[in-house]
């Protein structure tokens, strides 16, 4: 993309927000410096489940940081950066897999970080997470016993 249609996608996406949502100010999230636009089911803390908007990313840093160092005391290290996107890739993993038939594809280059946001976040819901190993005999059979 470039930057001219990344203006422009801004610009057509902030004049339907505005004729679509009127009562509210949505200009915070518009700006060259936007509102951060995160919701998560656990907003109010980890043992809280109440789906709401974090106010910050320095909150919802603060809140996988916690998590993280949760999962780390129960589980083999996992050393994990939380930049920006991965922290929104949490919280939206998160939904996903929640709600009723939840189900995901991640997809991307090895190394990524993609088994590790996936593996936060099934701790953050509180599931268990299963991995398959495949090797050269494996088949249909072994599939199905796996699943």
């Amino acid at each position: 993309m470039s930057p001219e249609n990344i203006v422009t996608f801004r610009n057509v996406l902030g004049d339907n927000v505005k004729k679509n949502f009127a009562r509210y100010n949505m200009n915070k999230f518009f700006t060259d410096n936007p509102e951060p636009l995160v919701f998560a089911h656990f907003a109010a803390g980890l043992e809280e489940n109440l789906y709401d908007q974090f106010q910050s990313i320095e909150v919802l840093q603060e809140r996988l940081n916690h998590a993280l160092n949760d999962y780390n005391d129960t589980n083999p290290n996992m050393d994990l950066v939380l930049f920006e996107d991965a922290m929104k890739h949490v919280c939206r993993i998160c939904r996903i897999v929640t709600s009723d038939g939840g189900h995901a594809l991640v997809v991307g280059v090895g190394g990524s970080g993609k088994q590790s946001l996936c593996k936060l976040s099934s701790f953050i819901c509180m599931y268990t997470t299963t991995s398959i190993v495949i090797n050269s005999t494996y088949g249909m059979n072994e599939l199905k016993a796996d699943l």
